[in-house]
């Protein structure tokens, strides 16, 4: 089985390529869904609380959670609070990304896995990954499409960019950049391409 990782800019179109690779028979690790995960497990919650304070935690039943409402409110307004939330998180969720993926290489149902992971280039180096895709697009056009598809408004649109700015850097260092400028169609030939040149 080859692992490919799937990164890129927010509203640039990273889940539109994992949803046409997945079309094509790939199997699909979600770093977002990973991370919803790991902020339900109780060292997690007990970590924020502690680094953030209890405003950030909530009473759901008899549980104590996460509010990831608040706290997404605070870090991607603020780099800092980012820097110390990814230091909190980061470790567990590539633990359970790597499990994730070994679990899939070890069952032998697919030929192809994809890990869509925005923070990707954020991580140490993960031994298991054959191929680094860099979904792209022009800045007015990702916040059109995030302004169009999220339930934003255009102040946290506009923090939930800027909260990845210092991350431009690393888009262009992938294996591979995919385009998403035009229409789905041109999107959808370019994956097709790519899996052709990729031999899957």
């Amino acid at each position: 089985m080859k692992t490919w990782v799937v990164t890129g800019p927010i509203g640039a179109g990273k889940s539109s390529v994992t949803r046409l690779l997945a079309e094509r028979g790939a199997a699909i690790v979600d770093a977002d869904r990973l991370g919803h995960e790991v902020l339900e497990a109780p060292a997690i919650i007990e970590a924020v609380a502690r680094e953030f304070g209890q405003k950030f935690v909530r009473q759901q039943g008899q549980d104590t959670v996460v509010d990831r409402g608040k706290l997404g409110g605070l870090v991607f307004g603020d780099p800092t609070a980012m820097k110390r939330l990814n230091a909190l998180t980061h470790p567990p969720l590539v633990a359970l990304a790597l499990s994730r993926l070994k679990d899939l290489s070890r069952h032998g149902k697919h030929n192809l896995a994809v890990l869509e992971a925005a923070v990707y280039f954020l991580w140490p180096p993960m031994d298991v990954v054959d191929l680094v895709i860099s979904v792209v697009a022009d800045h007015d056009l990702r916040r059109q499409r995030l302004m169009s598809q999220r339930d934003l408004n255009a102040r946290q649109v506009d923090d939930r960019m800027g909260s990845q700015e210092y991350l431009e850097v690393f888009w262009p260092t992938a294996d591979v950049i995919l385009d998403n400028n035009n229409d789905r169609d041109a999107l959808r030939r370019a994956v097709d391409e790519l899996l052709k040149d990729e031999n899957l």
